[in-house]
């Protein structure tokens, strides 16, 4: 029987009164929790049959003896799928049951529940310590002060309580949601009144919209309707799944998954591919268009009935309707659309984006939602600041008609016809039809001098495939140096506890994996979906094993460890007690603790780079590990079938060895192998001239210097030339002798400066004077001043002025008087790097602050001028264990810093047309180096990691 022949019927409808709230609570959210508080190893049965017993049990118990429509208690089981919003935060909740409990301020109880985190044990919510303090003050049921003794409370039944939830709603419109509002609120008071323990504890997960159930979302749908799973990932709406899946018997037909207006569903997605230009362009029938990939937020917007109901909604299906407008006299986006007037509803995807009207540019990803709540707040709208826009690139459903079959030029022709423009507010994207990989190449270049995230190519006869991600949508995006891949989706499975825990992460391989290697990039289709059977094909992924891949500590705050302890709380296993099963292979690291990665957390994972040093082979089963990984953020919406997968990271391991091989111009040469090159553009300190040198200080003054030879330091093998050495003592006040033999000097105030032993250096020596290394100069002018002769400037002076010399340093030949030169402490961490390259406890050098930048070649923005604050930040990487460079191509990271006497938003646009120009000198995506402003640096420093550059972009106009 399927659902179509059924359309016309009867609604769900239920045989008896709504059952109270507590029955709910005591019948599956209490049970439900049970199971997961218990200690695994003590149950009679497999853990997941012991909770799909007790969700069908429940399931049984409601359409026996309350009926078919399921909604009222869904919305109370999936809060976080429920539409009512609440806006109520834990702080908010917490502030608001102090006043409503009356707590004196400043008290312990007080502060116990606005910093509850702080006191919580593993596995504790914000619920469990609220109803805690309230059971302390408060008996079970309220006491009724004319009667002088206690009575039962009101009974509250479901029903009851989603009207309850519904004014709630409806008062943080009319009200300002703030703690105060809420304690007072009637029908919070009401709540608090007549609620038990057990009610007042999932009610309060229910306002913070708290997973209720925990992970086992996809049990309950699966329960109640087999279809329901899938049907809920195209319409993202609890109501309209039961109204239409109610009958078990009634299953779904292929077109009920087609999109409709007003309901959100997963859009197409870009597939990335590791494939030569030429390659990419046969994929598209060398017939596609191509548009910039946009840094924003993936937003459907559904347009109904001429624009009086409009919806903005996310790729997961989250509504901003409130951000950007309802209808067509709304503020911010929804009142500059401009649609043909016999529009009468349609469809639009594109990417919501931040901005700057200051500067008239587009801004990163990560302050969308809060432009728009900006201009929300603003009485004028048009004055400076951020703003939303807009950007469409797809018609998909017009006049009741969808139009996801219809291929892209049509749908963009359309698109051209009933939208009109309106610049800053709602553009449409720029496209460009192309037939070669030529073309390809040249976009890429501009993407990369424009400072974009990359282009898209999509083929142009394509339809539009919905929640897909294949050939006919491919991004291309700027490869990054001391970078591996982009960021990987890992599962945890296995814990060391400490002061701070470290997590063990895995790769998933699947039983079936030869038939998805072409596939293993898939995008979870809906918000919050946990444990969903994806499938290829009609073949659900079946797990064969997780090799443990690294281990992560680092991006992980304490309470967001706390929060992973409350998620998985009783499903840690002690590997010395029960050893971890066949399907979870480690290699010499066993953690103390194990996970099944059904029950584990997702860990978004940015890596620098592969890690494949002896020591490690070992350690991990995949047979290496990651350098500088970082967790971006706690994937709650992801679960192992979401995972990076071994067969993924084989094909990025051999990508980006091709990468490195294709890309050897650009590739970066040992330190102590690398010559000296040709400076970049006007970024040059010094240039090759002893004439119209402008003199900036008189630390010099009086000196005449002689100079032989270039110097090269002894750290870095960096080298300065003789001409440059020149230009820094006319630049400081001193004088230079060209002809020593002319005597037209003061010995006493003459320098000769050399660092070889040529024969002239030879001959003077022998004559009896005195030769001094160019580090005297460079030293002085670091110090501001002529600094006193110390061991290290002496490279042949006689033994009178060697013995003095010594005398101003100590026995570790640190000067007693100068500013100690980072250089010598670099060299000292350079020798120690050396010696413990083999070393078993290698991996713990990286997390001395002294090796923060190790391997990181800095290019850092400045001029011929002396500049304080990038003096500065050269002199923090290298005192961190980095590297500074002139060559912009031997760097791996350009650093923009502030105070410049150059047009730096000018030379900004020089250093990315340079490093555009790298895409036509390879088949391939080239490797190029981040652009990220100076805060990178300290933010590093103060967190002691590297940080993801993505997170500091340098914005130019």
């Amino acid at each position: 029987m399927n659902l179509k022949n059924n359309e016309a019927g009867e609604e769900p409808k239920n045989i008896s009164i709504s059952p109270d709230f507590l029955w709910l609570c005591q019948e599956l959210f209490v049970k439900i929790d049970e199971i997961s508080k218990n200690n695994t190893k003590n149950l009679s049965k497999p853990i997941y049959i012991l909770y799909y017993e007790i969700i069908e049990r429940f399931i049984n118990l409601w359409r026996n003896t309350v009926g078919n429509d399921i909604y009222p208690a869904l919305r109370l089981i999936l809060p976080y799928r429920d539409r009512t919003i609440f806006n109520i935060k834990e702080i908010t909740l917490a502030k608001a049951l102090c006043l409503w409990l009356k707590l004196p301020g400043n008290s312990i109880t007080e502060k116990k529940l606005l910093h509850w985190k702080e006191y919580a044990s593993r596995g504790d919510k914000l619920s469990n310590i609220c109803v805690g303090e309230i059971s302390k003050r408060r008996s079970e049921y309220t006491q009724i002060s004319e009667n002088k003794k206690f009575t039962r409370p009101s009974r509250i039944s479901i029903d009851d309580l989603n009207s309850k939830l519904d004014q709630l709603s409806l008062e943080r419109n009319s009200k300002d949601r703030g703690y105060k509002s809420l304690a007072n609120s009637e029908v919070f008071q009401y709540c608090m009144h007549n609620m038990s323990f057990i009610e007042m504890k999932y009610f309060f997960d229910i306002l913070l919209k708290n997973r209720v159930i925990g992970g086992q979302e996809h049990k309950f749908l699966n329960c109640w309707h087999p279809d329901a799973r899938d049907y809920l990932s195209v319409v993202s709406d609890l109501r309209v799944l039961t109204k239409r899946l109610w009958d078990p018997k009634v299953r779904l037909e292929q077109d009920d998954l087609a999109i409709r207006i007003g309901y959100a569903f997963s859009p197409q997605l870009a597939k990335k591919v590791n494939s030569s230009y030429a390659t990419v362009s046969k994929k598209l029938s060398n017939n596609f268009l191509i548009e910039e990939k946009m840094d924003g937020e993936r937003i459907q917007m559904h347009y109904k009935n001429y624009g009086t109901e409009i919806k903005f909604l996310s790729r997961r299906g989250t509504d901003f309707t409130y951000l950007y407008g309802s209808d067509l006299d709304s503020d911010t986006v929804a009142k500059y659309l401009k649609l043909d007037i016999n529009v009468k509803n349609c469809i639009l995807d594109g990417e919501m984006v931040t901005f700057d009207k200051g500067r008239g540019i587009v801004l990163p990803f990560g302050i969308v939602k809060g432009s728009a709540k900006d201009v929300l707040t603003q009485n004028d709208v048009s004055s400076e600041g951020f703003s939303p826009m807009y950007v469409v690139f797809d018609l998909l459903f017009i006049n009741d008609t969808p139009l996801t079959e219809s291929p892209l030029h049509q749908r963009k022709d359309y698109l051209t016809k009933i939208l009109t423009e309106v610049p800053h507010h709602i553009e449409i994207i720029n496209t460009v039809k192309c037939d070669n990989e030529e073309l390809i190449k040249s976009s890429l270049e501009k993407a990369i001098y424009l400072g974009s995230e990359g282009i898209v190519l999509k083929a142009y006869n394509s339809k539009y495939s919905v929640g897909s991600r294949n050939d006919s949508w491919i991004k291309v995006k700027p490869e990054y140096l001391e970078q591996f891949g982009e960021n990987m989706d890992l599962i945890v499975m296995g814990r060391d506890s400490g002061k701070k825990d470290s997590l063990i992460c895995g790769l998933i391989e699947y039983k079936n994996d030869d038939k998805l290697k072409s596939l293993h990039i898939i995008e979870v289709t809906s918000a919050d979906e946990n444990d969903t059977d994806q499938t290829i094909g009609n073949k659900p992924k079946e797990l064969k094993c997780v090799m443990s891949f690294c281990t992560i500590a680092n991006g992980l705050s304490q309470e967001e460890f706390k929060e992973i302890s409350r998620k998985t709380r009783g499903k840690w296993n002690r590997s010395e007690v029960t050893p971890p099963p066949t399907e979870l292979l480690f290699g010499t690291k066993i953690p103390v603790e194990w996970i099944d990665p059904r029950n584990s957390v997702v860990l978004e994972i940015k890596a620098r780079s592969l890690d494949n040093t002896s020591t490690k082979s070992h350690r991990y089963k995949v047979g290496c590990t990651i350098f500088g990984g970082y967790c971006r953020q706690v994937r709650y919406d992801k679960n192992w079938r979401d995972c990076y997968t071994y067969s993924s990271f084989q094909d990025d391991r051999i990508s980006k060895q091709n990468q490195y091989k294709r890309t050897n111009h650009h590739q970066l040469v040992s330190p102590k192998k690398r010559k000296q090159t040709k400076n970049y553009g006007i970024l040059s300190s010094f240039q090759n001239r002893t004439v119209d040198i402008i003199k900036k200080t008189d630390i010099f003054t009086n000196n005449s210097f002689y100079v032989m030879t270039d110097y090269i330091n002894e750290y870095d093998n960096k080298r300065t030339s003789k001409e440059d050495i020149i230009d820094m003592v006319i630049e400081n006040g001193g004088k230079i002798v060209y002809n020593i033999l002319l005597k037209e000097w003061d010995y006493k105030y003459l320098r000769i400066i050399g660092n070889l032993y040529t024969n002239e250096c030879k001959t003077l020596s022998k004559r009896g004077y005195d030769i001094i290394s160019a580090k005297w100069i460079l030293d002085s002018i670091n110090n501001n001043r002529a600094i006193k002769l110390e061991p290290d400037h002496c490279f042949d002076v006689s033994e009178e002025l060697s013995d003095l010399a010594n005398l101003r340093v100590d026995k570790f030949k640190d000067s007693y008087t100068s500013i100690l030169d980072d250089s010598s402490v670099l060299k000292c961490i350079e020798d120690n790097m050396d010696s413990v390259q083999d070393a078993d406890n290698y991996e713990l050098y990286y997390s001395i602050p002294q090796f923060l930048f190790y391997k990181r070649v800095i290019f850092v923005v400045h001029d011929a001028t002396y500049n304080p604050h990038v003096y500065e930040l050269q002199t923090k990487i290298r005192l961190f264990g980095g590297e500074t460079t002139d060559d912009l191509d031997a760097c791996n990271l350009v650093v923009i810093g502030i105070g410049y006497s150059i047009d730096i938003t000018k030379e900004v646009r020089n250093i990315r047309y340079s490093i555009s120009k790298r895409v036509h000198a390879t088949s391939h995506t080239p490797l190029i180096p981040y652009i990220v402003n100076s805060n990178w640096i300290q933010n590093s420093i103060e967190r002691n990691v590297q940080l993801p550059e993505e997170d500091f972009p340098y914005i130019a106009t």
